[in-house]
C-alpha cells in the first residue's frame, strides 16, 4: 500500500491517492505517482461550489455567539462505492454537530458515495468562546469493514482517514497556551534512535516494539493495555496531540484517568513509547481501536488567507493502524 497526499494551492482540498495492493506493507510510506489510480478527497467551503473563491482554506472568522455554517466536499474517486463516517474535533475533543440535510446533531455521521461520485454536505458548528479554536473535520473510509485479515488491517495505516483543519477566530486572534505532557507524568520510556518511525506514530502491545499489531482476541469488559510509540524526524522537532478512539468515538488514554487528549513535544530525533489502556466493549464482535496523531496543535496554519504557513513538520493528521478487537465471551 502506498499513498500520496496532494493539496491544490488554490483550493486546499485534501486528497489521498492509493496505489499498489493490500498485501504489501511498509512502515515508511512510499510514493510513486506513476502507479496512482484511485483517490478520495475532502475540502471545506462556504458554499456548495467547488471553486477556490469559496474555499475556507485553513481559517475562518466569526463573532461570539455565532455558529459557523460550512460545506464539506467529499470525492470518492474510486472504482467501488464507499461508506464514510464523519466526525468533528473542536479543540481536540470530539463533539456532536449538525450535519446533512436532516440536520441531525450527533457525534458520528454516515455518508455513502457511489463510484466516482462527489457531493457537498452542509454542517454547522456551535458558537465558540472568544479566542482561537482548532477545529478539525475528519472523514473515515470503510468504517463498517471489520475484517481481521492482516491485508485489510495493514491497508488502514494512514490511508483510510482524511481531515481538514480550521483555525476559527472568535472576536480575537489570541491562541491558547499549550501545556505539553511531562514524560514522568505520562510514564513514557525512550525508544532506540533507530526505531523505524519518523514524524508519526505506531501502536503496539509492548513498548518500542517493531512487531506489527493488527488484531487481538479479547473478552468483554477486560482491560487491554497497549503502547503508543511516537517519534520526531531526525532533522526537526515536532509537536502533536494524541487522541485514542474505540469504534470511532474518543475514549480516555487510560482506564484510570479521564484525559482523552495529550499534547506532546519531541526534540529532533527523539522517540518515545507511552502506555495506554482501554476497557474492551461488552458487545461481542469486532471493534475498532486506533489513535490519531494531530500535528502542531494551536499553531498558525496560514501566513494570510489562503497562503499556507510552513509549520516545520508533516502537516497532516495521521491515524495509526486500526486494530481489530475480536470480542468473544468464549
Amino acid at each position: 500500500m502506498a499513498v500520496v497526499l496532494l493539496s491544490d494551492n488554490n483550493i486546499d482540498d485534501w486528497t489521498m491517492k492509493i496505489t499498489g495492493n493490500d498485501s504489501s506493507y511498509s512502515i515508511e510510506t512510499t510514493y510513486d505517482e506513476d502507479k496512482v489510480d484511485e483517490s478520495f478527497g475532502i475540502g471545506l467551503y462556504d458554499a456548495p461550489v467547488h471553486i477556490s473563491n469559496h474555499s475556507l482554506h485553513h481559517s475562518a472568522t466569526i463573532n461570539e455567539n455565532q455558529s459557523l455554517t460550512a460545506y464539506l466536499w467529499v470525492s470518492n474517486q474510486m472504482t467501488s462505492e464507499n461508506d464514510f463516517l464523519v466526525f468533528l474535533l473542536s479543540d481536540y475533543e470530539q463533539v456532536p454537530f449538525i450535519f446533512g440535510d436532516e440536520r441531525k446533531k450527533e457525534i458520528l455521521h454516515s455518508i455513502h458515495l457511489e463510484p466516482f461520485e462527489e457531493d457537498f454536505f452542509r454542517f454547522e458548528i456551535d458558537p465558540l468562546t472568544r479566542g482561537e479554536h482548532d477545529v478539525e473535520i475528519v472523514l473515515v473510509m470503510r468504517p463498517y469493514e471489520h475484517s481481521l485479515e492482516k491485508s485489510f488491517r495493514r491497508s488502514t495505516d494512514f490511508s483510510y482517514l482524511g481531515s481538514k483543519r480550521l483555525s476559527i477566530f472568535v472576536d480575537s486572534e489570541d491562541y491558547p497556551t499549550v501545556t505539553y505532557a511531562n514524560s514522568s507524568v505520562i510514564s513514557s520510556v525512550p525508544c532506540n534512535p533507530d526505531y523505524p518511525i519518523n514524524d508519526g506514530l505506531l501502536i503496539t502491545r509492548t513498548p518500542c516494539s517493531t512487531t506489527g499489531w493488527f488484531t487481538e482476541d479479547v473478552t468483554p469488559g477486560e482491560r487491554l493495555d497497549y503502547w503508543i510509540n511516537a517519534a520526531a524526524d531526525e532533522d526537526y522537532p515536532v509537536t502533536f496531540a494524541l487522541i485514542p478512539f474505540v469504534d470511532f468515538v474518543q475514549v480516555p488514554l487510560r482506564v484510570d484517568d479521564s484525559v482523552s487528549t495529550i499534547f506532546c513535544s519531541l526534540k529532533a530525533g527523539e522517540k518515545i513509547s507511552l502506555p495506554a489502556s482501554i476497557i474492551v466493549p461488552e458487545e461481542e464482535g469486532v471493534h475498532e481501536l486506533f489513535v490519531l496523531w494531530v500535528p502542531a496543535p494551536y499553531q498558525q496554519m496560514e501566513v494570510s488567507e489562503g497562503i499556507s504557513r510552513d509549520i516545520g513538520q508533516w502537516p497532516w493528521s495521521e491515524p495509526s493502524v486500526r486494530i481489530g478487537l475480536n470480542v468473544s465471551g468464549v
